[in-house]
């Protein structure tokens, strides 16, 4: 029996069956003629389509062959794939016109498609170039058939037959589809067919095969290499904003920043914009709650501190008529709904669509009752859409991130599908690295996805011409003043000699142990069990380091506050002679109690212990001992006057300089006004009234102050006070309602109540009168008069310092928060209780650093708003994209899959990939050590190739050549990773087995009054990742040997009611995929700094 062919080299059937292939029907054929002819025989190829791999498969034989002609054309869809006309299309021959324009621009898309997803591998390299050298010798010419469609396929030897049929000049069409092709060689068949063939030729155009796959391996530089990352990773996002509109007047980058917000609220649920302060936060979150309550007629209500609610946020719904409900946060905690008292929600808590926050740094601590309280407002269906406003969302620990990021991301798998796992080990992970670190690398894919951040140091970067719309009515170029800083030190030796030693002597000494013990504070190292409660060892430490805060702050705030703590003394005296011993269980709240009310607050609360388990004539000796010490200090302290402080004699002086000042360089009386106003800063109320009484005193008699006689006006905490102040004292820039614009006020003094949210950029002048042992809270100061649209081109910002105990007093700080943190880790504190207190000792290092350049009068810290300006962040990859696209975005758009180049940059050699797995883009940097780990952190990977348009191309042979390699073990990573996250098991929720206990105990005890529907959306609440702090909280009213059965169960509802516990809702698990998906995109050699082995570089 003969095969389909009787005569191999002249085959008559060809179906890609049995190994009778096309491709090896076309080698045979065209070797055979070769063998037999004097010269080597003309090849003419019609097909509908091509690729490499095609070519690959006969090149051989194609060498061995005269000049070839390749005629490419459209195939026509399947009539089922046919598009009907529709009314308005062109009619007849143009109708059929249009569909192969349709067909020829599908054809093109897909040649680069499949160009794009060539493997990056030397073999296919190795073929490619192939195919470019028959191109370029001349041999292999191209055309495109234009004019119709073309679904005929023919693989002619010119004078000796054709073979034609189904089979496209493709791999898939020559080797493994089923295809049906038949040989024809009679002569009259062959004539017909090259006349035929001839006629289409004269007929097509030129077509540049060659430019296609030359792309590929073009010398590109590394700008573009770098920007095309940027594109892959954020180019869908940036399609998707829409110009500026509406009635709420927006500069460029507000608008920028509302539709990344939006889009990511519809994502995650919510949003957090932290753009540094003065940059117009309530505007990006006024358009966003425009949207929702008049374009979309749903329900929002916005939370914020009281001032901001009458001050900020009441004009701005009056000026935009926003309907939109606003509540301070203590009436928050207070509405009926929400655990309290009296009724504050207009609303039904269920019916409110959006939920804002403004300055919610306030909410940093999960514990506080603000937090309880929109817990219970977040809670319930349909789900609230929630968007947080501040510019500081870190205060004390990275964990405060993490708890502002709960109250809309209600799942710890929400981000499984960016590659972490796990949210709340993410974040521990950033806390071993670095706690007080806004965007540390490891957070970088998280902060991106879910904040808005944009720094002062970006806007006027990216967008030096912008311009902004002023309350009244006028367009102005948006510029910030130039922060000009001074210190003015003094020496409190001159009037208490040596009382600082003694302070710190007694508060925390170089050597042993201190005297003050604070006993009182921590009774539980006195138990007779010694069990010591972790909770007390880090409450000493924050009393410590809040006494020494209050003595540099003035004698007078220190007194008053040892006085207290004495009285607080006797009282706890008095309780343990009752038999009842008092322990503070308040520690967070401490921690975060920066006013003296608060302060006293919670040092005298807490709850009584049994004082039988306790050595009670040790304890009450240790604090009879601290109780005669407090006494001892305060009487000394007592002995400064205002007449001898050196702190408000400084005060006066700087007073007197800024008016004189104001009167030479003032060019109108407004302008005078405006120049000498000024807000003093201290931290402490207590301090406050001190210089209060002080300047009320000094200004009735000292002439250089004229100026500021009856303008003085003093603010620690009343709603009122602080609304009357801030109209009185700048009108213009608070755009004070009718009946409230008199300019009344010249000196502001106040406490941080006024840090936050205030217009007061009428002044121009700032004293911190107290140390800055937070410089951030500096900056927040700063933001009051250092805002978008201030009259001044210059601001100034002076600091009152210590002189000679100024170092001193940074010692013993570090002293007390080494201490701290050694007493932390002995007793295992963990940082659910107070977070970053492991790493206090080490990070003040850097407060430091800088309180000693405010000294030396370095503004950096206000002009730099406390932002690195050499971090890239989400934001600026953004705006650089945005700008390059302008530029070179058709060459961006047409940059091949595959390309690469190379540049110099940081310590290690390797090379980074982006790559593409359907619509996810993975980044890696594989280093050239091959012991090294892979880098899978996108911001790492982006910072090693971080570069501008004059960056050179430096691409060493052995960087070229290694990348093949490079990119199999990238893509083998990428593929593992992936292939991980698709298994459910690894995203499982790890739930407590507290929460495990309590939820079998809900499934066996259901109260009758309970549903079955209720009891399992319960059990499902308990059945989910929750966090330490949750299962202390959960011990408190359930325990698993308790008595009661369905009295706990409906204990256990409430707990679960009172903290906002949802249902854990498992993220969707990725798709299995192939090796061969992970697509390579583009990639960069990174050569090391400094590295001299170039002589290789391609440049």
């Amino acid at each position: 029996m003969t095969g389909p062919n009787p005569v191999p080299h002249a085959p008559e059937f060809v179906d890609n069956r049995a190994g009778n292939t096309l491709s090896a029907a076309l080698a045979a054929r065209i070797l055979h003629l070769a063998g037999e002819l004097k010269s080597p025989p003309p090849i003419d190829i019609a097909t509908g389509y091509f690729n490499p791999e095609g070519f690959g498969l006969v090149a051989a034989a194609l060498e061995r062959a005269g000049p070839i002609r390749l005629l490419l054309g459209a195939e026509p869809l399947s009539p089922p794939a046919m598009p009907e006309r529709h009314i308005g299309d062109p009619v007849g021959g143009r109708f059929q016109q249009q569909l192969l324009d349709q067909a020829l621009e599908r054809t093109t898309r897909a040649l680069l498609r499949d160009r794009d997803r060539l493997p990056f591998a030397p073999a296919t390299d190795r073929a490619i170039r192939s195919l470019l050298a028959f191109l370029k010798s001349g041999q292999l010419t191209v055309r495109r058939y234009t004019k119709r469609f073309l679904h005929g396929k023919a693989y002619i030897v010119r004078g000796h037959g054709v073979i034609a049929g189904s089979s496209n000049f493709t791999a898939a069409g020559l080797s493994h589809n089923l295809e049906l092709n038949l040989g024809a060689y009679q002569p009259t068949a062959r004539d017909n067919v090259e006349r035929w063939y001839d006629e289409l030729w004269t007929e097509a155009e030129p077509f540049d095969l060659a430019a296609l796959y030359e792309a590929r391996y073009r010398d590109y530089d590394p700008y573009l290499i770098y920007l095309k990352v940027l594109l892959e990773r954020y180019g869908d996002e940036l399609a998707l904003e829409r110009a500026a509109g509406g009635v709420i007047p927006l500069t460029r980058f507000q608008n920028d920043g509302i539709d990344r917000a939006a889009r990511i609220m519809n994502r995650y649920g919510g949003v957090l914009i932290a753009d540094s302060v003065g940059l117009g936060k309530t505007f990006v979150a006024g358009e966003i709650i425009r949207r929702v309550v008049q374009e979309e007629r749903r329900r929002a209500v916005l939370i914020a501190p009281a001032t901001l609610r009458d001050g900020t946020w009441a004009r701005f719904i009056s000026r935009f008529s926003l309907y939109l409900e606003v509540l301070s946060y203590q009436e928050l905690a207070d509405d009926k709904q929400l655990g309290g008292t009296r009724d504050y929600l207009d609303q039904r808590k269920d019916d409110y669509s959006l939920v804002v926050l403004d300055e919610a740094h306030a909410l940093r601590n999960p514990d506080t009752k603000y937090a309880h309280a929109l817990r219970q407002l977040l809670a319930g269906q349909p789900p609230k859409k929630v968007m947080l406003l501040t510019a500081t969302p870190v205060n004390n620990s990275l964990m405060d991130l993490y708890y502002q990021l709960e109250y809309f991301i209600r799942q710890d798998t929400a981000f499984a599908d960016i590659g972490i796992p796990r949210l709340r080990a993410r974040f521990d992970a950033a806390v071993r690295e670095n706690p007080f670190d806004l965007k540390p690398a490891v957070l970088f894919d998280i902060l991106d996805a879910t904040t808005v951040r944009r720094t002062r140091h970006f806007v006027q970067k990216w967008y030096p011409n912008d311009t902004v719309k002023l309350p009244d009515g006028r367009t102005a170029t948006i510029t910030f003043p130039r922060p000009n800083v001074a210190s003015q030190t003094y020496d409190l030796n001159d009037v208490l000699p040596g009382f600082f030693d003694e302070v710190a002597r007694v508060l925390q000494p170089e050597d042993g142990d201190p005297p003050l013990t604070l006993a009182r504070y921590k009774p539980s190292i006195f138990r007779r069990d010694r069990n010591v409660e972790k909770r007390e060892v880090a409450l000493v430490g924050l009393i410590r380091s809040g006494l020494l805060k209050r003595f540099e702050s003035s004698a007078h705030a220190f007194a008053l506050t040892l006085e207290r703590m004495a009285r607080s003394h006797d009282l706890f005296l008095q309780g343990i002679d009752g038999g009842v011993i008092l322990s503070s269980a308040l520690l967070a709240e401490l921690a975060e109690a920066d006013d003296d009310e608060a302060w006293d607050e919670l040092l005298s609360a807490g709850e009584p212990l049994d004082a039988r388990t306790i050595d009670v004539a040790r304890l009450r000796a240790a604090v009879k001992s601290d109780r005669d010490l407090l006494d001892a200090l305060s009487v000394r302290a007592r002995s400064v006057s205002r007449a001898t402080d050196p702190k408000l004699a400084l005060l006066v002086g700087e007073l007197a300089s800024i008016a004189k000042n104001a009167r030479e360089r003032g060019s109108t009386d407004a302008d005078i006004v405006n120049r000498r106003k000024v807000i003093i800063f201290s931290y402490f109320a207590d301090t406050v009234h001190w210089i209060s009484e002080h300047l009320e005193a000094v200004l009735a008699k000292d002439r250089r102050l004229v100026d500021y006689r009856g303008r003085l006006v003093s603010v620690t905490g009343d709603d009122d006070a602080k609304r009357s102040a801030v109209y009185g004292f700048a009108p213009e820039s608070s755009e004070a309602p009718a009946g409230w614009t008199e300019d009344k006020f010249d000196i502001l003094l106040t406490t941080d109540v006024l840090a936050e949210g205030m217009n007061l950029q009428q002044a121009a002048n700032i004293i911190n009168y107290d140390l800055p042992w937070n410089p951030m809270r500096l900056v927040q100061r700063h933001g009051r008069i250092d805002r978008i649209g201030s009259p001044h081109s210059d601001v100034y910002i002076t600091c009152i310092l210590p002189d000679a105990q100024l170092d001193d007093m940074l010692e013993l700080e570090d002293r007390i928060r080494r201490k701290l943190a050694q007493a932390a880790a002995s007793v295992g504190l963990d940082s659910e209780i107070l977070p970053g207190v492991e790493h206090a000792a080490r990070d003040f290092a850097d407060d430091v650093a800088e309180i000693r350049r405010l000294k030396a009068g370095d503004a950096t810290l206000f002009e730099l708003a406390g932002e690195d300006p050499s971090a890239h962040s989400g934001e600026e990859y953004r705006q650089e994209l945005r700008k390059a696209l302008q530029q070179r975005g058709a060459e961006l758009a047409s940059l091949p899959w595959g390309a690469g180049s190379g540049l110099v940059r940081g310590p290690e050699r390797g090379h980074v990939f982006c790559a593409r797995i359907d619509t996810k883009v993975q980044l890696r940097f594989v280093p050239a050590a091959a012991a090294s780990a892979i880098e899978r952190d996108a911001l790492a990977c982006l910072r090693k190739i971080t570069c501008d348009a004059g960056t050179p191309r430096v691409l060493p042979d052995d960087l070229r050549i290694g990348a093949y390699v490079a990119w199999e073990r990238a893509r083998g990573d990428i593929y593992d990773e992936w292939t991980k996250a698709t298994d459910p098991k690894n995203v499982q929720p790890d739930i407590r087995p507290l929460f495990k206990q309590a939820a079998e105990h809900v499934r066996r005890f259901r109260p009758e009054s309970m549903t079955l529907e209720v009891q399992q959306r319960l059990v499902e609440s308990l059945e989910a990742p929750r966090s330490l702090r949750d299962e202390r909280a959960l011990r408190a009213v359930f325990r698993p040997a308790q008595p009661g059965e369905s009295e706990t169960t409906a204990a256990i509802a409430e707990f679960v009611k009172e903290r906002g516990l949802e249902p854990y809702s498992p993220p969707e698990t990725l798709k299995p995929i192939e090796p061969g998906d992970v697509l390579l995109v583009v990639w960069m050699a990174v050569e090391a700094t400094g590295n001299t082995s170039l002589s290789g570089a391609a440049v």
